[in-house]
């Protein structure tokens, strides 16, 4: 018997070892350092992502040893819109830690741990938006078991060692069947991922994805927004205050989504709504300044302007629009701009002046004004509006009676 149960241990310890050997041999999600095969674009390494990619990000991020100028927050528009490689992000060391899915609350428990670690931090971007405030409260589970979360580094690192997750994607990635598209600075390159998840205008090419990434968490039976919006405030005060105390300076921006997006919202009756979210959120911007600390800002770039109004042309994700890759994500060269407004840098001269402090851009007066670009749009754009209703009615039945 203990031959036996010796024979076992020893098979089981090689295997797993065989594993872990692999998985470092092939290191798809840089973690160790020890790959054989490179996968880089130019001087940038790149990898593989898995799940919402919170822990290999904590990974990533806490493993930096030299300050770091810009740290950006955000939903996957920040994911895609930030590129801390750009001309104006030119002599910065700056980290993308945007996540695919996220929302203010997820992000202010990041802001709040990077805030109080290493590497020290100057400056944070943070791109919230008014989407995410629909969203169920709970973060995915996965920023509870990364570093971000509290967990400890060694548990992100044999969950992507010695799980089925891991072996799969190792050999995936060895082989060629997966798309190494994520910099080790946390920026997801939009054209090298996989091709079928690329959205290739297949709603219809004058506004594509417009079904793909329709919210349809804005039809959920329970009313999170006006049941969780004081909560979620209040969440994004403290994380505020608690950067502002250790000295990181945060603008937080509103980022820009095409005029159809806009129109979505007027005809799910949500125009008051977003009229109102923005007042609430320059008000807690506004309190959370209050005090001694590190300075805190807001810019309001979701505006309708000459960015948000540009027509999609018949092509693919990098032809169609030279603004946007879909309705919703923003291309970086306009989140290059946006740095550049809030760096003081040169503006690019491919982009249209816009964007302006969100102070002024919650009168009364403007957000008329605002809205009456999009009614405007919704007028000279009858078929389109048309597509939209129908996308919208496709959903209906999940809306709460």
């Amino acid at each position: 018997m203990r031959r036996w149960l010796a024979t076992a241990f020893g098979v089981t310890l090689a295997l797993f070892g065989a594993i872990a050997a692999i998985a470092m041999a092939g290191d798809v999600f840089a973690i160790f350092g020890t790959r054989l095969v490179p996968h880089n674009l130019g001087p940038l390494e790149l990898r593989l992502t898995t799940n919402g990619d919170r822990v290999l990000k904590g990974l990533e991020y806490f493993r930096r040893t030299k300050p770091l100028d810009v740290v950006f927050l955000g939903s996957s528009r920040a994911v895609f819109g930030f590129d801390p490689h750009t001309p104006t992000m030119s002599g910065l060391n700056a980290y993308n830690a945007g996540l695919n899915g996220s929302h203010s609350n997820e992000a202010a428990t990041i802001l709040t741990a990077i805030a109080a670690r290493e590497p020290k931090v100057a400056h944070v971007i943070w791109a919230i938006d008014f989407e995410e405030f629909f969203r169920e409260e709970a973060a995915p589970a996965d920023l509870n078991e990364s570093v971000f979360g509290g967990a400890s580094p060694w548990r992100g690192r044999t969950m992507h060692t010695l799980s089925w997750e891991a072996l799969r994607k190792t050999i995936g990635g060895v082989l060629g069947k997966q798309a190494f598209y994520i910099d080790t600075d946390g920026f997801y390159h939009y054209a090298l991922q996989d091709k079928k998840n690329l959205i290739g205008g297949e709603d219809f090419w004058e506004l594509p994805s417009m079904r793909a990434w329709f919210p349809s968490y804005m039809f959920l039976p329970r009313d999170s927004y006006a049941d969780l919006l004081s909560t979620r405030l209040k969440r994004i005060v403290d994380a505020l205050k608690a950067a502002r105390a250790k000295g990181v300076a945060v603008d937080i921006v509103l980022p820009p989504v095409h005029v159809s997006r806009r129109a979505m919202f007027d005809l799910l009756g949500f125009q008051q709504r977003f009229r109102d979210w923005k007042k609430a959120l320059a008000a807690t911007v506004e309190d959370a300044a209050k005090g001694e600390g590190a300075r805190v800002r807001a810019f309001d770039f979701s505006e309708v302007g000459p960015v948000a109004l540009d027509v999609f042309q018949r092509g693919g994700p990098l032809d169609r629009s030279p603004y946007f890759f879909e309705v919703l994500h923003f291309r970086p060269s306009v989140g290059d701009m946006i740095v550049a407004r809030l760096l003081d840098r040169p503006w690019p001269a491919s982009i249209p002046p816009f964007g302006a402090p969100l102070s002024e851009t919650t009168s009364d007066a403007r957000l008329s004004a605002d809205e009456a670009q999009v009614a405007i749009w919704e007028k000279r754009n009858p078929e389109l509006i048309a597509r939209i209703r129908a996308i919208i009615a496709s959903f209906e039945k999940l809306k709460p009676k």
